[in-house]
């Protein structure tokens, strides 16, 4: 377990240093190569994805005045061209996209005003919305052979190719100031521009296809004083400022404009959901974040005394985000199979599941940190050193510099709902500018110990308690009801009645006076906007992690390694869940999805941020093998046998698809499972081997022309085996009927 002086994570620790100059002047150029023509082809791919992989730098250092003053500089840029396949992409069958399902006979394609099938299952011309009919045409073809008597699954293939263009720069002096005090500067200034490419050949219509802007300054300065030889002070300043801006390809393209599409800005093209297969356009078409500001001290001392080496200190950071999120003023519509049994169907006869359209107004996002620790590593003993630590996290909860903040209060009677549940602000009607309440109690115990049983053995072990940030997501735009538009439309019977006929378009979004009324409706009227909120008590989420390991020198100069590790987390952020679902009845959803029987029939959604309900435990068994070099040779072993079990989804996570989290938030205890990252046997080896022929190796090659060709070569492989992660399903249709995002 790492020192008391690290927290703020559950997981691994990372430290990382830049180098410095000396009295001699050094320099280094390098370059990192990988090509698909080196590679192999991924399993599902008929062909390589193009890759260019070329990392290329240049450094170069030394004194300005010698053993006082040293300066260090680096260039790195990175050209990257990934590649990747996409094998699960699923378009229309073609005949589909006319209305024609004649040849499926797999399904009867419903008529969801009479309930009967269409004849023949070829829905009517005179029945297909225009705009849903130019929506549909802009899928692809599939490129894949289809069984067109059932439903398409996986039926277009793609190798694409994203890009990557990055610079860094990194300038660094150094001055010493006498025998007791040194400082130095460093600036680093990073800049990136990717795009990710469409898998779909209407790039603006594509799922994934965007451009994304980033730069970030980072300004470093730092002064380490020898107080007294055994009293060390090391004080250290960092300013950050970065600059992010993603961008859709179908913003700024005009395409709404061109399909008139009412409601949505024209310059735009919409988020299209259809129930089975593929999404065209982006959720996130546009978002500016400038400046995203960090300022941080950290201080820390260090006092020797005996045998014990004592360390404390504190860190404070504060951090800012501006940031203006239009994700989907282009507008998002979604076509889903309750009514007509087919997605595609449901989008020809515009026949809308539910829609939104969000844009919020420029928001300072605000929190900061505190931090402070102690620790003790004691040497008991010639062959026993033991290290005791405490560390103390907290977090301020989300602030906005102007109280630009909502949240909800599922308490108090709505004004014009006349039931329960109202929009609250920062900063009005006695409330305070944050979020939630303060979590103050964060203390993370650590200890650990280091035992050499005899020359050739060792054990050593830890445990400690490590308190994770305060939030699951990062939350610069959340909580943002009234602060821009906000506008959520739903069918009030989980899509058995459209929320409204696309031809109509986007029902008209406006900006409301902020009241305890705000975006509501008087039931049983069809709700236009949704609410969210962190719960007032929030927590920071923690993890208990200990471990015992017994490492044994063998022959051959050999190190074997057995470990027990675990991880127990509580308390832990889980994915956003929405809480206005309508309640079970004997642990079943109702016969029918009704609106009006929701707990805040006003809203069409109320969702809880980062809920802190999150449970997980990780052991594991570690065998390890590890040679030294010698006599030309090394290699490393490891072996892992592990569970993980978890109660919320991670990020990220190896098996399952996103949003596959939560049933039903009264069914809690029923998604504690196997983690979507739960590699049950996992076997790495790598080695390194220096053939014996060469200048200074065994075999001797005396001549300088042939040692240049045929001499110094070495071999060296890495192989990783491991058992597949576990596989979570969601049903296609959603027929629990408690407005709950999946089944």
């Amino acid at each position: 377990n790492y020192s008391a002086e690290f927290g703020r994570t559950g997981g691994g620790l990372i430290l990382m240093t830049t180098r410095s100059g000396t009295n001699q002047f050094r320099g280094a150029a390098y370059e990192f190569l990988r090509n698909d023509k080196l590679d192999a082809r991924s399993f599902f791919s008929p062909g390589k994805a193009p890759l260019r992989y070329n990392i290329l730098g240049v450094s170069f250092g030394g004194p300005i005045v010698r053993d006082k003053t040293f300066f260090f500089t680096n260039y790195e840029g990175a050209r990257r061209r990934d590649g990747l396949t996409f094998a699960n992409t699923t378009v229309p069958n073609p005949p589909e996209i006319t209305g024609d399902f004649s040849a499926r006979t797999d399904i009867k394609v419903l008529d969801p005003l009479s309930k009967a099938q269409f004849p023949n299952n070829v829905i009517p011309a005179s029945r297909i919305d225009r705009i849903g009919q130019a929506l549909a045409r802009l899928y692809p073809a599939p490129n894949v052979a289809v069984n067109l008597a059932r439903a398409p699954a996986n039926n277009y293939l793609k190798n694409v190719s994203d890009k990557l263009t990055q610079d860094f720069i990194t300038a660094r002096v150094d001055q010493s100031l006498g025998a007791s005090n040194r400082v130095y500067g460093r600036l680093s200034l990073m800049k990136s521009a990717t795009a990710a490419a469409p898998v779909f050949p209407n790039t603006f219509a594509d799922f994934r296809s965007q451009t994304q802007d980033n730069k970030n300054l980072s300004v470093v300065g730092s002064w380490l004083r020898n107080i007294h030889p055994t009293l060390i002070n090391d004080l250290r300043y960092t300013h950050g400022n970065r600059y992010n801006v993603v961008q859709a390809a179908g913003t700024g393209s005009g395409k709404n404009g061109e399909l008139g599409i009412p409601g949505v800005d024209k310059d735009r093209f919409p988020r299209i959901n259809v129930g089975g297969i593929s999404s065209l356009g982006s959720s996130a078409q546009k978002r500016i974040q400038t400046p995203i500001l960090t300022e941080q001290v950290v201080d820390t001392i260090t006092w020797i005394k005996g045998r014990h080496q004592l360390k404390t200190g504190f860190e404070f950071r504060y951090s800012r985000n501006q940031d203006i999120n239009t994700p989907t003023t282009g507008g998002l519509f979604a076509f889903a199979e309750r009514a007509t049994n087919n997605g595609v169907a449901a989008l020809l006869l515009g026949y809308v599941n539910n829609a939104a359209l969000v844009s919020t107004d420029t928001l300072n996002s605000r929190s900061d940190y505190y931090g402070a620790f102690v620790q003790d590593d004691w040497k008991v003993a010639t062959k026993l050193t033991l290290n005791f630590g405490l560390r103390w996290d907290m977090d301020t909860p989300r602030s906005e510099s102007d109280n630009r903040q909502s949240g909800f209060d599922g308490t108090v009677m709505n004004p014009v709902a006349g039931v329960p549940g109202i929009v609250t602000f920062s900063g009005v009607d006695g409330r305070s500018r944050y979020a939630h309440d303060f979590d103050k109690n964060n203390f993370g115990p650590r200890f650990g110990f280091a035992w050499r049983v005899r020359n050739d053995m060792a054990v050593r072990g830890g445990y400690g308690i490590a308190y994770h940030g305060e939030y699951n997501v990062a939350v610069p735009n959340a909580l943002a009801s009234g602060f821009g538009l906000n506008g959520s439309f739903n069918s009030p019977d989980g899509g058995v009645t459209q929320a409204f006929w696309l031809k109509d378009g986007m029902p008209a979004v406006t900006r409301e006076p902020l009241s305890p009324g705000l975006g509501a409706v008087k039931p049983p009227a069809s709700p236009r906007s949704t609410a969210s909120f962190i719960q007032q008590n929030h927590e920071n989420g923690y993890a208990q992690q200990w471990n015992l390991t017994v490492q044994k020198g063998l022959f051959g100069n050999m190190l074997f390694e057995t470990a027990y590790i675990a991880n127990v987390g509580h308390k832990l952020g889980g994915p956003n869940v929405e809480i206005n679902m309508t309640p079970l009845v004997n642990g079943r959803g109702p016969d029918r999805q009704d609106q009006q029987k929701r707990p805040f029939p006003q809203f069409s959604g109320v969702t809880q941020i980062s809920p802190p309900w999150g449970n997980s435990t990780y052991h594991s068994l570690n065998l390890k093998v590890d040679k030294r070099y010698s006599n030309g040779l090394n290699f490393l072993m490891n072996f892992t046998w592990a569970k993980f079990l978890d109660d919320v989804q991670g990020g990220n996570e190896l098996g399952g698809n996103e949003g596959n989290g939560y049933t039903h938030i009264e069914l809690r205890k029923l998604d504690k499972s196997y983690s979507g990252s739960d590699i049950r046997l996992r076997y790495v080896a790598s080695t390194v081997y220096e053939l014996p022929f060469g200048k200074a190796r065994r075999w001797v090659i005396a001549n300088p022309v042939v040692n240049a060709v045929a001499g110094g070569w070495g071999m060296s492989v890495i192989v990783e085996l491991r058992s597949g992660p576990p596989w979570g399903a969601i049903e296609q249709t959603n027929l629990s009927n408690t407005f709950s995002s999946s089944q």
